[in-house]
C-alpha cells in the first residue's frame, strides 16, 4: 500500500501534458518543497529543497491551464518510487500520483478566469458586488 501525502509545492518547470495509447490524458509537473530551519540568530532561513514530480490524470488538462511556474499549488496523493538506470547508474526517483491539485492562494491570488475576465482587478468590493451581496460576511 504506498502512502499518501499531502502539501504545498512550488512549481518549478511548465506543467507538461501528454496522452496514453487509448487518448486518455495526463500532465506532469515538477515542483520544489522547501523546508525552513532556525539559524544562529533564531531567524528562519530556507533549507535545501526538494524536487518531486507531481502526475495527475483526471484534470490535467486544467492543471495545464490553470498552473505557471513561480505557483504554489496544494497536493494530496500517492507518493511513488521509480528505480532506473541513467548512465550506468542506477537511480531513485520519487513522484506524487496526485488525487487532487488546487492552487494556493497563501502567497499570491489565483488567476481564475473570473479574475481575468473582470481584468485581472477583484477586490472583495468586486466579489461582493458579483455574488450580490450587500456586505461581506466574514
Amino acid at each position: 500500500m504506498l502512502p499518501i501525502v499531502s502539501g504545498e509545492f512550488g512549481v518549478v518547470k511548465e506543467p507538461e501534458i501528454r496522452f496514453t495509447d487509448n487518448g486518455r490524458s495526463w500532465a506532469k509537473v515538477r515542483c520544489s518543497a522547501k523546508s525552513q530551519k532556525r539559524d544562529a540568530n533564531g531567524g528562519w532561513v530556507d533549507g535545501d529543497p526538494l524536487y518531486i514530480d507531481i502526475v495527475i490524470g483526471t484534470g490535467a488538462e486544467h492543471l495545464v491551464e490553470s498552473v505557471l511556474p513561480g505557483d504554489s499549488i496544494i497536493v494530496t496523493g500517492k507518493l511513488k518510487m521509480r528505480e532506473y538506470e541513467s548512465q550506468g547508474q542506477k537511480k531513485v526517483d520519487y513522484q506524487i500520483a496526485a488525487d487532487t491539485i488546487g492552487v494556493s492562494v497563501r502567497l499570491k491570488p489565483a488567476k481564475t478566469p473570473r479574475m481575468l475576465e473582470k481584468g485581472d482587478s477583484m477586490t472583495t468590493d468586486a466579489v461582493a458586488e458579483s455574488l450580490g451581496a450587500t456586505e461581506i460576511p466574514f
